[in-house]
């Protein structure tokens, strides 16, 4: 493929595109952003057109059905083989399964409405759309993934028959099952958009991938260009693609979000045939469920199921999504019908759901999604992960102030680090290119570097924290406390009597002394004594109850991942933070305009309550930490922070075929980031909907980033 020539049409398309392009840039999804996951089939069925004031009668003729479990989906793929089985054997024989067809499910009746807190418009050619979800995807059913996760697997084939690695790690080959249809939305059932296959697939990997497109807005952009070279068509169905660097455990083309990346393909070439603006306004997928012909941001949008799919009938006719962001008409309209199921604030749970009448279902049992404290500004990487590109962090806004959270590994005016070189061990740690902040650091106590007294501000502001009594107060008790973004309970590996050891700002493990002392994975619960001590360690001395040198410390926080709850939880801490003689101070500032690019700049340097790309306890204990809390997300989305260990054990897990060795190393990852308090754990809570009774069951795949299932061909009605 010509990259030349897809760089000239599609500046074109950008330039048309004008102001219409607002790149809100949203981590881990939106307010009601589902990760979609499903895949293709045949003709629209004739399904129900109810508004959501009589879609609960337009429902009452639902047929009770028993939908395929997840497990079942991947049935076709058997013989694929699993991810490290395909990392160390030779390219296998693509055998092109043909797509079984499916209608065992009795066929699709009856619809249902979906209340959304925030309906985005239809971006159906992502990679020239805003920096943010679809309609069509915060409901699901319209695109599936590749691969989907499986028995603890998160790459099991879905549309893909057979793949593999090559033994260096330099290219992944994948081929796809014959027969899966793009399906045709509401009011264009007569004409054919043809099937997915390796010209498409490769339209939709090099038109997104920000290495072979550096024009693309897609949302997974950033993420494809830490992993994927140019892809290219190898025979009908076959593709290929080149890794930039050796990656046997995982791909960026899983439903469970793989490395950061959680979409799948979409056809990108209606822009050829349709125009711009059909394309930017019509989602086609291969998934048991089309975009109808309703949809208006803002207001409401619909799917519509296909009567016969490869994989997976939908139960359900017709969804319809429609926007209603206050919570007290949600609660309304659920009481009367017009709406039946929502995804409400985690607060006000326990109170619809007294009466019986209504029910909290968790869509991917067994799934969590927490929300933690960030500590942005502590950047602690030099030169580029990938690149090797001089970062020089220290020119950096959070470095203009001698913030007490943010740790300075490399110097300032009064204790100069030269290249290789320098005072306080930089040349020692390896460091080949440093350089100074602009401030003169005197506070820190005798024998103590920068790095270890803001460690100990930090895990004092963590042992704080009362998380016991915000589970208790204010989410009554459904969620469980977590001590980092990465180890809680109902986390593989985890451990309450597991402590982290010491290390350096390396990685490398060192003999604890002084004041580094190991740190326990679980906490004390709102420790104010233990929390004064540390910071009396560090440097900063109560005198009539003020924190003497600590200035004031602001919050921010916003309504993310866990609802509304999470402004109330912010104010908890605050008081928390309060009590230890911090002057405090709230600040609530819109995330996706404000926030996210001042973290995407890496310019933050407040910490914030919200979470970083660990949006789910349910994970391979093999699974690497996420490229974002490292150098090698950049220019892409990031938490804010970034340290060289991380960036040096992200490639290392990736390279290595042993998941014994894998997981030893997560877990020492894990010990390594709670004892240097990257995050500050506060609170997980399940993921799931509220449902009015109409809706019996809804088990879909387990999902990292969403937290309700993007497989609503598995609700259930009674």
């Amino acid at each position: 493929m010509d990259l030349s020539l897809i760089k000239k049409r599609w500046a074109l398309v950008l330039f048309a595109l004008g102001s219409l392009l607002v790149i809100a840039a949203v981590a881990c999804g939106g307010d009601d952003g589902v990760d979609a996951a499903p895949s293709g089939g045949a003709a629209p069925a004739a399904a129900a057109t109810a508004r959501p004031a009589d879609a609960a009668a337009a429902a009452a003729t639902a047929k009770p059905a028993e939908a395929a479990r997840p497990a079942d989906a991947a049935a076709a793929a058997a013989t694929a083989k699993p991810a490290e089985a395909a990392a160390t054997v030779a390219q296998a024989v693509a055998t092109n399964t043909p797509a079984p067809v499916s209608g065992a499910m009795g066929g699709p009746s009856g619809s249902i409405v979906y209340g959304m807190r925030t309906l985005e418009s239809v971006y159906g050619i992502g990679y020239v759309g805003p920096y943010r979800t679809s309609a069509t995807r915060q409901i699901g059913g319209v695109e599936e993934e590749l691969f989907v996760f499986e028995d603890g697997n998160p790459m099991s084939p879905n549309l893909i028959d057979t793949w593999d690695i090559d033994v260096a790690g330099t290219r992944a080959r994948l081929t796809l099952k014959k027969g899966l249809k793009w399906q045709s939305p509401i009011g264009f059932e007569n004409r054919d958009f043809g099937e997915l296959n390796a010209a498409e697939l490769v339209e939709w990997f090099n038109r997104s991938n920000a290495t072979t497109n550096p024009d693309t807005t897609y949302g997974d952009a950033g993420d494809f260009a830490a992993i994927f070279l140019e892809a290219k068509v190898i025979d009908e169905y076959t593709v290929e693609i080149g890794l930039v660097s050796p990656v046997f455990y995982c791909l960026p083309i899983s439903q469970f979000g793989c490395l950061s990346a959680a979409r799948g393909p979409h056809k990108v070439t209606t822009v050829e045939d349709k125009g711009l603006e059909w394309a930017r306004s019509h989602h086609v997928g291969t998934g048991p469920y089309v975009q109808s012909d309703d949809c208006v941001p803002g207001d409401r949008c619909s799917v519509e199921a296909v009567s016969e799919h490869w994989r997976q009938v939908a139960n359900v006719a017709k969804i319809t999504a429609i926007q209603v962001p206050e919570a007290t008409v949600q609660i309304s309209m659920l009481k009367n019908g017009q709406i039946d199921m929502v995804v409400l604030d985690y607060k006000l749970l326990p109170a619809v759901v007294a009466s019986g009448e209504f029910r909290f279902l968790e869509t991917m049992p067994g799934g969590f999604v927490g929300q933690s404290i960030l500590f942005p500004g502590n950047l602690w990487e030099n030169q580029h992960a990938r690149t090797a590109e001089p970062l020089n962090p220290w020119d950096a806004p959070p470095y203009e102030i001698d913030y007490p959270w943010i740790g300075n590994v490399f110097g300032d005016q009064g204790n100069t680090c030269t290249d290789g070189n320098g005072p306080g061990g930089a040349g020692s740690l390896g460091f080949t290119l440093c350089g100074n902040a602009p401030y003169t650091d005197t506070n820190n106590p005798p024998g103590m570097d920068d790095m270890e007294q803001a460690r100990l501000v930090r895990l004092a502001l963590s042992v704080a924290i009362d998380r016991g009594e915000i589970n208790k107060v204010l989410l009554n008790g459904i969620g469980t406390a977590i001590y980092s973004e990465y180890m809680g309970p109902e986390y593989p590996g985890w451990d309450p009597t597991r402590m982290t050891g010491c290390f350096d700002p390396l990685g490398n493990k060192i003999t604890c002394s002084g004041t580094m002392q190991s740190v326990p994975w679980k906490l004390t619960d709102g420790d104010l004594v233990e929390a004064d001590r540390l910071l009396e360690l560090a440097g900063y001395p109560l005198v009539n109850n003020v924190r003497q040198g600590f200035g004031e410390l602001v919050l921010q926080a916003y309504a993310a991942e866990a609802g509304p709850v999470g402004l109330e939880v912010a104010d908890t801490i605050m008081s928390d933070w309060a009590r230890l003689g911090i002057p405090i101070s709230g600040l609530v500032e819109d995330y996706g305009g404000v926030i996210s690019p001042r973290m995407r700049q890496r310019i933050q340097f407040l910490p914030v309550l919200k979470n970083g790309d660990v949006h789910s306890n349910v994970y391979p204990l093999d699974w690497p930490m996420p490229t974002v809390d490292t150098s090698s997300s950049r220019p892409g989305w990031g938490v804010g922070f970034e340290s060289q260990a991380g960036a040096k054990w992200l490639f290392e897990i990736l390279g290595e075929k042993d998941a014994s060795v894998r997981s030893e190393k997560h877990l020492n990852w894990v010990d390594w980031s709670m004892f240097y308090v990257q995050y500050a754990g506060v609170f997980q809570v399940p993921k799931g909907i509220v449902v009015n009774d109409r809706i019996k069951s809804w088990n879909g795949r387990q999902q990292h980033y969403s937290n309700v299932s993007g497989n609503p061909e598995f609700i259930v009605l009674n």
